[in-house]
């Protein structure tokens, strides 16, 4: 029973994890730039 439940097992894993490693990250959001010299903020930017 055993030897037919791990290909199951892992196949859903497979499929559960390959969602979670596919998604990227967006650059929406606010962002600082920093001044090189100081290390300050220097101003926000909005993307959306």
């Amino acid at each position: 029973m055993t030897h037919r439940l791990l290909p199951f097992i892992l196949l859903t894993m497979l499929s559960l994890s390959s969602g979670i490693l596919s998604a990227q990250s967006t650059p929406i959001g606010v962002w600082k730039t920093i001044d090189d010299e100081t290390g300050e903020a220097k101003s926000h930017v909005e993307i959306y």
